[in-house]
């Protein structure tokens, strides 16, 4: 669950469970020698609040390039006979030199839900996602690639998604950094956060059905001229 968008706490519950290594995980979606399985179930706790049977499955995966690729699984396993809905997002925090320095590509036109503004839907007027205030937004039915450009670092990173149509962008600016225990008063100028998700159109899985949905993150270097790609960075996106 993102943020307040369910009926569980504060971005849901799982980001606060303790995961076990999956013994018999499906067959691996990458071919990456590197990768670890882990496996989420029910508690008695998470009973008194979602009361469903599950299985949450994530496969965290490196590629030889450097490629990082999430892999998650979602299972009814009640035995009553009833579905359930969710939410889902990737809190994909990236470190950045200097957020007024970054742009984020692939946004433009889109609906999106301002979490500032009571959650109003708007319309992205500008041709790149800037960073001069607070941004807490839901871009809606998005494309299958995102590109986060970081001007000051001559870096690029791709996003690529699957089955997660909206895409999370997020960064607290000063005044709320400091009001955050777990976050520095400064650390807002180096951070960002862009996430897939599946938020505007819950999930509903009856018994036995399973949900899979994918995000992968490829950094590659660019350089950055009047907000345009450079030729031989886009390139190099293409055959990612």
């Amino acid at each position: 669950q993102l943020g307040n968008h369910g009926v569980v706490e504060q971005h849901g519950f799982a980001r606060n469970r303790l995961w076990s290594v999956d013994e018999s995980p499906p067959l691996p979606d990458t071919t990456s020698d590197c990768h670890i399985d882990l496996i989420l179930k029910q508690s008695e706790e998470d009973m008194k609040t979602w009361p469903h049977s599950y299985e949450l499955r994530l496969q965290v995966a490196l590629s030889p390039r450097g490629d990082l690729i999430l892999t998650s699984r979602i299972k009814n396993k009640n035995a009553d006979g009833k579905p359930f809905q969710f939410t889902f997002a990737y809190h994909t925090y990236f470190s950045v030199s200097d957020i007024s320095e970054v742009r984020v590509e692939g946004l433009d036109t889109l609906d999106y839900h301002d979490n500032l503004q009571s959650k109003i839907r708007c319309t992205e007027q500008g041709d790149a996602v800037v960073f001069e205030s607070e941004v807490d937004r839901i871009y809606l039915s998005a494309p299958p690639k995102i590109v986060t450009i970081d001007h000051e670092k001559k870096r690029t990173f791709v996003l690529r998604k699957k089955e997660l149509p909206d895409v999370v962008v997020w960064n607290p600016w000063d005044r709320k950094a400091k009001a955050m225990p777990d976050f520095g008063a400064e650390e807002y100028k180096c951070m960002l956060c862009v996430g897939a998700a599946r938020i505007e159109k819950p999930i509903t899985l009856r018994p036995g059905e399973e949900w899979q949905g994918r995000q992968e993150i490829s950094p590659v270097p660019s350089s950055y001229s009047s907000g345009l790609l450079d030729p031989e960075m886009i390139q190099q996106m293409q055959r990612i």
